[in-house]
Order: C-alpha cells, then structure tokens, then sequence
C-alpha cells in the first residue's frame, strides 16, 4: 500500500525543487539559443571588380538559421595598401532571407589594387533583432580574396 505525504513541509519541497529545474531549464534553453545564434550568417567577400576609377565588392550572404533580417546595415572600412583608412561605407546587405544565399554589390570609391583589407567595424542598425551587437553577433566573415575581410 501506497501512502502519500500530505505534510505542508514537504510539498512546499516539492515546489521548490519544480521551480528551480524549470528556472535551469529556461536558463540551458536561452544559452542554448544565443550560442546557436552565434555566426549562423556567412558573409564572404567574394569578388572586387575594377570599373573605371572604382571598385565593385561583391558580397555572398548565407542565413543559416532560419532567422531572416528586413534590415542589415553594416558599417565597413575600407583600407589602402599603405594600411591607412581609405574610406568607409554603410552598406545595406538586407534584407537577408531565411536560409538563402544572396549576392550584393557595393561600388567603392577606391581602386581595387589599392585595397588591402575590408573591416566589418559595426553593424549601424538590424531588424526585427533589437540591438545590433546581436546581428554582429550572428556574422561569421571571410574572403575568397587575398585581400582580407574581419571584424
């Protein structure tokens, strides 16, 4: 025979054990989802295009995780071969479809051979995410180029 405790003592144990897995679940579930968040956008540099007196940048953009953006405004510097600052560009690479890969061109206003480097310096704004260090979060970047891309 099966005899239940009814005691007030140890059902409040009971409760209080239930609450604190539910509240480290929420926590395991929330780390879970930033750490998955982390780099789940591709951005390369692909391919710089010499036009007249000016560069095109070609930038392939992949989301991975299902999480698409309306709006991705990234603030890039671009650097001269002498390692000084060169100019810098807001660049809107939205929107950014879920789980697509997308091709967008920038016209720099600097020769090709002149460029040394890209600098991913801040993501300007980002939408729906609400604060854009979290997008900045989400871009893993690199280069097909010798020319090299970071942040």
């Amino acid at each position: 025979m099966y005899l239940e405790r009814t005691d007030p003592i140890s059902k409040r144990h009971s409760l209080r054990a239930m609450s604190l897995l539910l509240g480290a679940a929420v926590v395991l579930s929330t780390f879970a989802s930033a750490a998955s968040a982390k780099d789940d956008i591709a951005l390369e540099l692909n391919k710089l295009e010499p036009v007249k007196d000016a560069c095109q940048a070609y930038f392939l953009i992949e989301e991975k995780a299902g999480k698409p953006l309306q709006s991705l405004k990234t603030d890039l510097i671009i650097f001269g071969k002498d390692g000084g600052i060169a100019k810098r560009l807001i660049a809107e690479l939205g929107p950014v479809r879920s789980k697509k890969t997308s091709v967008k061109i920038f016209s720099i206003d600097v020769a090709c051979p002149e460029i040394s480097g890209v600098l991913l310096n801040d993501v300007a704004s980002c939408a729906p995410d609400a604060a854009p260090e979290a997008c900045l979060d989400r871009l893993a970047v690199s280069s097909r180029l010798a020319t090299r891309f970071y942040k």
